[in-house]
């Protein structure tokens, strides 16, 4: 047993088998600096892990969201593409355009433009 001793200490001390180091666990918690045991450290990383997901997923929600009216409008236009496109080449702007879209086929202002902005060929391929 007493030898068992001997060899451990040996590779404690000849290798990377045991090691130390100093750590400063200073941290800005709320923009004040204070120091972090390892326990209160993780549940502030954890913590802000959580805040950055939560944030990503909603802009990325809300992005998808704003995808889906767009899109829509899209599936109205292409329901109604004939007439879409005689409203467009009829109006001498492209706001008028836009107008007569949204009093036609109740769109949103983002939908009609959606669909002005388009290029012809574009619309036609909706079919």
């Amino acid at each position: 047993d007493a030898n068992a001793n001997v060899v451990l200490n040996k590779l404690y001390k000849l290798t990377a088998m045991q090691s130390s180091f100093s750590v400063n666990n200073i941290a800005l918690v709320n923009g004040r600096p204070e120091m972090l045991n390892l326990k209160r450290m993780i549940e502030l990383f954890v913590e802000h892990r959580h805040d950055v997901v939560v944030r990503r997923t909603k802009y990325e929600l809300r992005k998808a969201e704003e995808r889906a009216h767009i899109l829509q409008g899209l599936i109205i236009a292409s329901d109604n593409i004939d007439e879409v496109i005689a409203i467009i080449r009829g109006s001498s702007t492209p706001q008028e355009a836009i107008q007569r879209l949204i009093e036609r086929f109740e769109l949103s202002d983002i939908q009609a433009r959606a669909i002005v902005e388009m290029r012809l060929r574009q619309l036609t391929g909706l079919e």
